[in-house]
């Protein structure tokens, strides 16, 4: 078992996207999920260290951020290494999480004994401080939560104009957070029906999207408009915009109508990358070489399946320059 750094998260992605959260992570706190050792299944880790705390509540599926405060290899171990902190809190609460195969005390048992450890008041209705027992197998640990999620994508797949092809909110929020924090803006060149306006704009990051179908921008402002968002929308061919962007976002085409496309889907992504410091591309093709050709800098891919089809998220640093 490795020493572990202060600061611990909690991620929680559903089967096959334990790479995308692993990329959220990374983004979120500069700091790689490393794998689950022992026996843990290998689509975990739903337990990533952190060299600092930082705010989750925009994140995908990073749950919670946590000071760590003790550790354990078992729930025992844990609770005599919480019990020699002489810990002291007033209104706090104690939650009990664990991975598969954590095995140990029914959680209420478990929050009960380390209550009794702190000195001060439980308060389990409005709590001021929230702790943490976060188990897995052969390592249990102790944390102090400084920030949550919001789950805000959380209907948005709710809105007047569906794309089958479109990406899920969720996905489309983990995307923006590898390119963009609070503030930044947004550049998204095939904006579709506007998922990711929409994640983006709820974040309080300012976009652009550009889409070549006067239909489909007509569709993205609806539904922006349908979720009390703002971004700013333009009718056009990406490959042709200018300017610079803090991020930007791209949803490739795929499947049959990919082919006819192909050429200017690989505009949409050196243009992206000609304007936009950090860029996060999502298709069925391995883009690793063209970011290489294109002078931008892989930072990370991720791959999530559905079916028969495997989809790649490309993270990369771009090349910005006044365009």
């Amino acid at each position: 078992m490795s020493a572990p750094l202060p600061y611990f998260c909690r991620l929680t992605p559903p089967t096959g996207h334990h790479e995308l959260a692993a990329l959220e992570f990374r983004a979120l706190t500069g700091d790689q999920a490393l794998p689950p050792e022992g026996d843990a299944p290998a689509d975990v880790p739903r337990v990533a260290f952190a060299r600092v705390g930082v705010d989750v509540g925009r994140a995908a599926y990073v749950a919670e951020c946590c000071r760590l405060l003790a550790e354990g290899p078992d729930p025992e171990g844990l609770l005599a290494a919480a019990g020699k902190l002489d810990l002291r809190m007033e209104r706090f609460r104690a939650r009990v999480q664990r991975t598969a195969g954590a095995g140990g005390p029914a959680g209420q048992d478990l929050e009960r004994r380390i209550a009794d450890i702190i000195k001060g008041r439980p308060d389990l209705t409005r709590p001021a401080v929230e702790l943490l027992v976060l188990g897995e197998p052969g390592r249990w640990l102790l944390g102090e939560v400084i920030s949550r999620t919001r789950r805000a994508w959380q209907g948005h797949e709710q809105r007047p104009f569906q794309y089958s092809a479109a990406l899920p909110p969720r996905i489309a929020r983990m995307m923006v957070n590898l390119v963009a924090t609070p503030g930044d803006t947004l550049l998204d060149p095939c904006c579709g029906v506007g998922t990711v306006l929409v994640e983006a704009a709820e974040m309080g990051v300012r976009a652009l999207g550009c889409e070549i179908n006067p239909r489909l921008v007509e569709h993205a402002a609806a539904n922006l408009c349908h979720h009390g968002m703002e971004a700013e929308l333009i009718a056009g061919d990406g490959r042709n915009l200018r300017g610079r962007f803090d991020g930007a976002v791209l949803d490739l085409p795929y499947g049959r109508s990919a082919a006819r496309v192909e050429e200017d889907c690989w505009g949409l992504v050196a243009r992206a990358v000609a304007l936009a410091r950090l860029v996060a591309v999502v298709t069925t093709d391995d883009l690793s070489g063209l970011f290489g050709e294109l002078g931008a800098e892989l930072l990370g891919v991720a791959e999530i399946a559905k079916g028969h089809l495997v989809r790649r998220v490309h993270w990369a640093r771009g090349r910005p320059a006044q365009v």
